[in-house]
């Protein structure tokens, strides 16, 4: 009986100690399918350049994303997001209206890749809209040269903006319509002045003097964005404005 006994109590260990070691893989292969942000690898930064939108938070798949609002119309700088999930949206941040969104996607991100997402319109006339941009995508540049590229997100809805550099027009940024998104260029690495101006008067420029003495690097990915409206005084929250951000 005592044989007996001892041989139960030895398979009785066995199963426990094969059910420890096993549930741990269990565990892992039911959570392959979760993303993280360490094995996705995505980043996502979020430009509020709506002039009459409050703070805005970003949700995807119905999850909020960063911990810090986004006002206008500063750039967040770039965050790893843990989903790529649809719905991507933007919604207000106001506690009592947090369930009021600004703009829904439905597109799938890519893992390993960065990503900028513009508001842009104005809500007071329903014009409210957005721009999302794969920022990772060109090529290489060559040795010695950096690439750039515009981004108008600023108003009138029927502008179209022109961009000198150092002087000289710029054919890829010449006749640029709101919301478009140019290619990127190349430049030789070194220190530029962009100037910018309405397509219908080309030799008038915008009021800006943040795209001033900007160094372009060996390699790296720059856009330059709009926002505000055209055509506002310079003191006035909403007036014109144009800024550069770094990509890669």
């Amino acid at each position: 009986m005592t044989s007996k006994s001892n041989k139960g109590i030895t398979i009785i260990l066995a199963l426990f100690i094969t059910v420890v070691l096993v549930m741990p893989f269990v565990s892992s292969c039911g959570k392959s399918g979760q993303a993280t942000s360490a094995g996705l690898n995505i980043q996502m930064q979020v430009f509020n350049l709506a002039p009459d939108v409050q703070p805005v938070n970003l949700y995807i798949d119905y999850l909020k994303q960063s911990t810090s609002t986004f006002s206008y119309p500063s750039a967040s700088g770039y965050f790893y997001i843990n989903t790529i999930d649809t719905p991507i949206q933007l919604r207000s941040a106001a506690t009592n209206i947090a369930t009021i969104f600004f703009i829904q996607l439905d597109t799938t991100l890519k893992s390993n890749h960065k990503y900028s997402l513009y508001l842009t319109g104005l809500y007071s006339d329903n014009s409210i809209s957005s721009i999302l941009t794969l920022d990772d995508a060109a090529d290489t540049t060559l040795q010695g040269y950096g690439k750039i590229r515009f981004v108008n997100a600023s108003l009138p809805t029927n502008n179209q903006l022109n961009i000198t550099i150092n002087g000289t027009p710029a054919k890829a940024f010449t006749g640029v319509k709101y919301k478009t998104v140019t290619d990127y260029i190349q430049l030789p690495a070194g220190n530029y002045n962009f100037q910018l101006s309405q397509t219908s008067t080309p030799t008038i420029y915008l009021p800006n003097t943040s795209v001033q003495n900007i160094t372009i690097a060996d390699s790296r990915f720059y856009t330059i964005y709009t926002y505000g409206i055209i055509g506002r005084a310079t003191t006035d929250t909403s007036a014109f404005g144009a800024a550069v951000t770094t990509n890669k």
